[in-house]
């Protein structure tokens, strides 16, 4: 393996880390606009896991044929951190407000049937 090519790998695994740390900010999100069971945290963690897992997996196969590497794993990290020193609050902000605009749209959505099926229901 060429010293350009572990390079390559670097950058790719620091932009997969910055994806982790987007997908963590998701799921926080979320958990900080709709209140919900704690089991059902539980449940979100697990899928948080298996997607980071997946991932991970997935890139080391296509790009270092499955081998894991000190660098690789440093790599994630610094981009993990990297995310969360930087640009995690502004995204968050941005994922908080879209996502209560999704609550609201879908009240809305569900609400509005429930009224027009009583209409309905009085002709």
């Amino acid at each position: 393996m060429y010293v350009f090519s572990q390079g390559q790998i670097f950058i790719i695994f620091f932009i997969l880390g910055l994806c982790i740390g987007i997908i963590f900010d998701i799921f926080r999100a979320f958990r900080k606009t709709v209140k919900i069971p704690d089991f059902i945290t539980g449940i979100q963690d697990m899928i948080f896991m298996a997607i980071v897992g997946i991932l991970i997996v997935n890139t080391l196969i296509l790009t270092n044929h499955g081998q894991i590497r000190f660098y690789i794993i440093f790599a994630v990290l610094v981009g993990i951190s990297f995310y969360f020193l930087t640009i995690s609050k502004i995204c968050m902000i941005i994922l908080q407000e879209f996502m209560k605009i999704c609550k609201k749209l879908l009240f809305f959505l569900f609400f509005s049937k429930k009224l027009w099926l009583k209409k309905k229901d009085f002709k």
